[in-house]
């Protein structure tokens, strides 16, 4: 049997082969080493930038977002880390005075006292303008870094610290001057802001102090502002946001609802807002003529440049109805002038051209005579409206009884009409009063009168009189014509009178009740008045009472 032989390679011995890179030797290891320490470095490094970078972040923000009192405590505790120290203060001026302090390990007496002494670090850092640096008694030392304005340079807040070391590194110091620097430019920016405010407050307060209603409107329409004057005029309507050109004009025209001629107004604002100002005044009434007014616009510009218009509205009602009363009293005095002066020169003219029998000429001379007497008291009434406030001037006043003296005057009243029936009644205790006697006469006499003249027909005179603790009340009351309701409110006002027929057929100049309403006045009282037309009136005076001594 053959064999059959196999073919086996012979195995070969295979050569040991190195993995890629050349086995590190000794120098090697070591320079990897360092650039590992390098790296660690530069990250520790980086990381300490980037918490610097948001520590300056954070102070920014501070000064932008929080008022400079609250911004400071933040500042400070973002400083002292990151100068490495732990003890400091942020101290703030007004005026060249200490206003506030905020402390950090660092008792805020000790400071107060710092700034009263004129050698210590924070009085010569405040003097000279520039950082000074003092060692303290107990170790260590002490350093006072200005905070200056920028427009000016001057002193308006301090940064003191307190560190073991004598001096600080370049970093440090960059870290300090930077936050100081900033600090100042925030505290200008305040006190600007500040100073704006209290201008505006200032403009406020002398728009308000205005009596006339004034309606200012910015150049932008996007603010307006009413005075008190305006607000006290009109309801007040105003919208406290601003929302654009049309809005302002809205709430502008809102606050002016019960003009009786609103197109007219609208109009006008409408001109005010598109910068045009109108010369001429325009007049205007509201609450259905019962408030007269007069309208005019002013440009407000400063250094050419224009800021807002001005609307003004001025209360004309009572000016308005002044005139229309001095026209009637004008009138009414002309005509009361006119009838006596007529009645005697034509009885003079009588008596003089003609021959007539001793009766006849007595009676003439009697009506010259009554009509002379009233001519008098008609010049007498307006010499005394003409005194206006001055109308007791010069009159002495003294404790007078008024009881005693409607008594005495009760028989000049009963003298005065034969139609008439004059009735006191008096109430309990003493009617003790501090007056002049001449004018409580004419007060009353006035009163009394009044109540006869506009008694026609004749009827009661009642005088009644209540004392309290605290005053004397008189109630003077007639049956007579009475007075329209409408007329009630002004009845006491000067060149007034009722316009009816009745009163136009008695007569008089209406300055009587006018005299009565100063009298009381300048006496401490009120006076009042109650009616009802075709029933009577009641007059009602109130006087403080006089204790008796």
């Amino acid at each position: 049997m053959k064999k059959v032989m196999r073919y086996r390679p012979t195995k070969k011995t295979r050569p040991y082969r190195l993995k890629s890179g050349s086995f590190p030797s000794i120098e090697q290891s070591a320079d990897v080493t360092t650039d590992q320490q390098q790296i660690g470095q530069l990250k520790h490094d980086l990381l300490a930038a980037e918490d610097k970078l948001k520590h300056r972040n954070e102070i920014m923000e501070t000064l932008a977002t929080q008022n400079v009192e609250s911004a400071c405590e933040t500042l400070l505790l973002k400083l002292l880390p990151l100068i490495g120290l732990t003890r400091g203060a942020i101290i703030l001026y007004r005026r060249e005075q200490l206003s506030h302090v905020v402390t950090e390990a660092v008792e805020e007496m000790e400071l107060i006292e710092k700034d009263l002494d004129q050698y210590s670090v924070l009085r010569r850092a405040f003097v000279m303008r520039k950082s000074v640096q003092l060692p303290i008694e107990t170790g260590g030392y002490e350093s006072a870094i200005p905070i200056q304005s920028p427009s000016n340079n001057s002193v308006v807040g301090l940064i003191y610290l307190k560190h073991e070391f004598e001096q600080f590194n370049l970093e440090q110091v960059g870290d300090i001057l930077d936050l100081s620097r900033k600090l100042g430019m925030t505290l200008e920016r305040h006190l600007l802001f500040h100073q704006m405010e209290h201008e505006k407050i200032k403009t406020y307060q002398l728009l308000d102090s205005i009596r006339e209603a004034v309606l200012y409107i910015e150049s932008s329409g996007e603010q307006i502002y009413a005075n008190q004057a305006l607000l006290d005029m009109f309801p007040p309507k105003l919208l406290n946001q601003a929302q654009g050109f049309r809005h302002a004009y809205e709430r502008a025209t809102s606050l002016f609802e019960h003009v009786d001629q609103p197109d007219a107004l609208h109009d006008y604002i409408g001109q005010l807002m598109n910068g045009d100002i109108p010369g001429e005044t325009i007049e205007l009434s509201a609450f259905r003529g019962n408030l007269l007014l007069s309208a005019y616009a002013e440009r407000i510009a400063i250094a050419n440049v224009e800021w807002g218009m001005m609307l003004v509205l001025r209360d004309v009602t009572k000016d308005k109805e002044l005139d229309l009363k001095q026209a009637e009293f004008v009138s009414i005095v002309s005509h009361e002038l006119r009838t006596p002066l007529s009645s005697i020169m034509g009885f003079t003219e009588l008596l003089m051209k003609r021959s007539l029998d001793e009766p006849r000429q007595k009676k003439y001379l009697e009506t010259i005579y009554s009509e002379t007497v009233r001519l008098s008291e008609l010049i007498h009434d307006i010499l005394e409206i003409q005194k206006g406030e001055d109308l007791t001037q010069g009159a002495t006043k003294k404790t007078i009884d008024l009881k005693k003296l409607l008594i005495e005057m009760k028989t000049m009243f009963e003298l005065a009409s034969s139609e008439h029936t004059v009735r006191m009644a008096f109430g309990s205790g003493a009617h003790l009063l501090m007056a002049s006697e001449e004018k409580m006469k004419q007060l009353f006499t006035n009163l009394i009168m009044n109540a006869i003249k506009y008694s026609p027909n004749g009827g009661n005179i009642e005088i009644r009189t209540e004392v309290t603790a605290q005053d004397v009340r008189i109630e003077v009351e007639d049956e007579g014509i009475g007075i329209p309701d409408k007329a009630l409110p002004f009845i006491f006002d000067k060149f007034y009178r009722a316009d009816n027929s009745d009163t136009r057929k008695i007569g008089g100049t209406g300055l009587g009740l006018a005299i009565c309403k100063m009298i009381v006045m300048d006496h401490g009282g009120s006076i009042s008045v109650q009616s009802e037309v075709g029933v009577g009136s009641r007059f009602i005076v109130e006087f403080p009472i006089h204790p008796m001594s």
